[in-house]
């Protein structure tokens, strides 16, 4: 029923022009550069000066702690201002947790797997401030925000065939129903290992609806097989039925991780949020879907249409959802600081995207960033030659 109403509410929402969030004049975009290149800067000496005697250690950590503190006090971009001492300590904790349990599961997971499965703890730090849960690390957060490296990108692998991923899809729902599986593999045998984390933290039978929303989310990454190696029309399939259910359940699960349960308000909550997060991250993603084949909302359409009306829609959905759902009522800096960040996502893509936008459409875009295009589309390549990965990795073996 809740997927139906997040349907129709999608389908209600105005493709026009309506963002009115605060404008940043092209002076005011080169302050913010300067002063983002000043944070990089701090950020790069910062990773280089970390000491190899261990006794220096934890000053240096304290060091990276100032650092951090420093960014959100000055922060004008993701408005990090808004988050609150209690989320902000919270979030630090876990993320020290996760990236210590991470390194201890598997030494050679690379440092980007690492950060996407980093990106999932926050948003269920995110859920628990929204819900007014302490903000707390688990094994069971550690295991499924695992499983989206492990998984997601085994089945967005192009190099691995089709039905070598039915299979894995079809022993890793057994797994998720409770089944013993025997493992085909090394890789199959960490994923069962993942799953082993959630089950110490919730039993099945106390807690069955955990794995209901992760034998959905499974369902989803199922179906979402039907957008690889196919080419589609819109209404041939069910393009947008599929990111509903696949980026809708994954944040479920993320809800259900907290407590074991949720009321309907959260799960209409956490429904809604993963949906937006996964049109913002087909958004992202749709050059290299183009290239791979893969059909999503945003892949099926680009380089035939404009993406504007699209981009549009995702704009107004997320300004309205957070606006205006009960679960944020009366926490207005944590509703800024979810809102904004969410814009921010999809915003950037359009600028990384904008071959498949209008340049009219992409210029009036370019007026709500914090910088400029070109600022933004060499971020990365400043940002891989200023943190060497080397210094990364250096950092990552000796912690």
């Amino acid at each position: 029923m809740i997927y139906n109403e997040l349907k129709e509410r999608w389908w209600r929402t105005s493709s026009l022009f309506k963002l009115t969030t605060e404008k940043t004049s092209y002076f005011q975009k080169k302050k913010k550069q300067k002063q983002f290149d000043v944070v990089i800067d701090k950020v790069s000496e910062y990773v280089k000066s970390m000491p190899k005697e261990e006794s220096k250690r934890d000053q240096w950590e304290k060091d990276g702690e100032t650092l951090l503190d420093e960014f959100i006090e000055k922060d004008s971009i993701l408005k990090m201002q808004y988050i609150e001492e209690k989320l902000k300590e919270g979030i630090s904790k876990s993320t020290k947790e996760f990236i210590k349990a991470a390194r201890d599961f598997d030494k050679k997971l690379p440092g980007e797997d690492i950060g996407q499965a980093m990106r999932n703890v926050w948003i269920i730090n995110m859920l628990q401030a929204v819900f007014q849960d302490n903000i707390k690390f688990s094994r069971a957060i550690f295991g499924y925000s695992m499983l989206y490296p492990y998984t997601d990108n085994y089945l967005d692998n192009t190099k691995i065939s089709k039905e070598d991923k039915k299979q894995f899809n079809n022993r890793f729902s057994l797994r998720l129903k409770g089944k013993k599986v025997l493992d085909q593999n090394r890789y199959e045998e960490k994923v069962y290992k993942l799953v082993d984390n959630i089950e110490e933290v919730f039993p099945r039978l106390e807690f069955p609806r955990v794995y209901e929303s992760l034998l959905k989310i499974q369902e989803g990454q199922i179906k979402s097989l039907m957008q690889q190696e196919t080419v589609t029309v819109p209404y041939d399939t069910d393009i947008m039925g599929i990111s509903l259910e696949k980026g809708g359940a994954s944040v479920l699960v993320d809800g259900y991780l907290i407590r074991g349960d949720l009321n309907k308000e959260e799960e209409e909550f956490c429904l809604g949020y993963g949906f937006l997060l996964q049109i913002a991250d087909d958004l992202q993603d749709v050059k290299e879907d183009l290239k791979n084949s893969h059909m999503t909302i945003m892949s099926q359409l680009a380089g035939k249409y404009d993406l504007d009306p699209l981009a549009n829609k995702l704009i107004n959905f997320t300004v309205d959802f957070m606006d205006n759902h009960n679960c944020l009522k009366g926490k207005d800096n944590l509703r800024e600081l979810i809102k904004n960040n969410s814009l921010m996502l999809i915003l950037f893509s359009i600028i990384l995207s904008r071959e498949y936008f209008s340049d009219k459409y992409v210029k009036k875009i370019e007026g709500y960033l914090p910088f400029t295009i070109e600022y933004i589309e060499g971020l990365k390549d400043k940002l891989s030659r200023k943190i060497n990965r080397k210094d990364v990795q250096n950092y990552e073996q000796n912690n």
